[in-house]
């Protein structure tokens, strides 16, 4: 089973169900209330307790277990999600909600956000094994915590019952089990957009030092959305970004490079500032805090123009392991998923959740 945090510190939400529906307190295990369905409803927070519309519940904790699914409207999005709705009041009374279901149905709840569901089969295969992978690692790493994965990019797009789509359920159903592994243990199988010709190793990010997640030459991804981008900024602006995140710098002079990794992504920063000041920052707390869908990778250039400066860019994301143009270009050569896969996860074998 996959717990995954759908909202995060929110006062509150609109919440429906369809069709049969129990309400449990899972500290007791015992049945609070339930119903044949919910029609829409708020959810608050109420006297340290949980408010479904007009009912109040004085605990901290609620799971919902629904016969078919529950519907969540949140910021004018409205998203369905299967099994289990755990309602969870964190120590500053807000909520937090967690869907709890099977890995499989996980996975077509992913796919649809991850790839477009008219991309050759074989890519959607292969993104099918990696988010299944992703999500089994994640699962052994965060036991003790309320969740194993969030629902946005810093984990995997997940969209409920509501992103299920007929293709993407195929992958899922085609690869139903499958899972990368290495050395008998399961692969952090990190992926991103675009790689821009070289995928970055895994241990320039994390605390993790394996052969398979080392970085590759991609040749794929060229000529991909994103391959190559160019962005350009006020220095004015970065140093306000810079110092609301805990630095204290004066007017900027210059941003250059200072070492960069194997696979040409940015290390470390320079920055200069007109009294004469150096400070240095690393590339992924620079991106981090300029903005990473804006700062779209640490695989750049910088050239300064006075009081602005161009950064010239190549692929988005961090660049570990399999990057998912190059996916979808290996895919239309007519490479199988499993290829695909040997090739961005080099030495990884392909094994079944069973065999573990």
């Amino acid at each position: 089973m996959v717990r995954v945090a759908v909202l995060q510190n929110e006062k509150g939400f609109d919440f429906s169900i369809r069709g049969k529906y129990k309400i449990i307190d899972p500290v007791t295990n015992g049945d609070v209330d339930g119903g044949k369905r919910l029609k829409r409803c708020a959810v608050t927070v109420k006297q340290g307790g949980i408010r479904i519309g007009r009912k109040e519940y004085g605990v901290r904790r609620l799971r919902i277990i629904t016969k078919r699914d529950a519907a969540i409207y949140h910021k004018g999005r409205k998203r369905r999600y299967r099994d289990q709705i755990d309602i969870i009041l964190t120590e500053k009374d807000k909520i937090l909600v967690v869907n709890t279901l099977d890995l499989e149905s996980y996975v077509k709840g992913v796919l649809y956000h991850e790839v477009p569901h008219r991309w050759p089969m074989n890519a959607i295969k292969a993104q099918a094994v990696a988010t299944r992978t992703y999500a089994l690692y994640q699962i052994s790493e965060k036991k003790g915590q309320e969740y194993d994965v969030t629902s946005g990019i810093y984990s995997q797009v997940y969209g409920g019952r509501s992103a299920e789509r007929h293709r993407t359920n195929i992958a899922a159903n085609r690869t139903r089990g499958q899972i990368l592994s290495y050395q008998g243990k399961v692969l952090p199988a990190y992926f991103h957009s675009n790689c821009g010709g070289h995928t970055e190793d895994v241990a320039e990010l994390w605390k993790n030092d394996l052969p398979p997640l080392k970085g590759v030459q991609c040749g794929f991804c060229k000529g991909m959305p994103n391959y190559r981008w160019k962005k350009n900024f006020r220095s004015k602006d970065v140093q306000e970004k810079l110092n609301a995140n805990g630095f204290k710098l004066g007017l900027i002079k210059e941003i250059a490079v200072f070492d960069r990794t194997k696979s040409g992504r940015i290390k470390n920063l320079r920055i200069k500032t007109r009294d004469g000041k150096e400070t240095t920052i690393s590339g992924i707390k620079f991106r981090d805090i300029v903005g990473p869908n804006v700062l779209k990778s640490n695989y750049y250039n910088i050239e300064m123009k006075g009081y602005y400066f161009d950064v010239n860019g190549r692929g988005w994301g961090h660049g570990v392991g399999m990057c998912q143009w190059g996916v979808y270009q290996m895919a239309k050569k007519r490479y199988e998923y499993k290829r695909i896969l040997e090739y961005y996860y080099p030495g990884a074998k392909i094994i079944k959740i069973s065999e573990l």
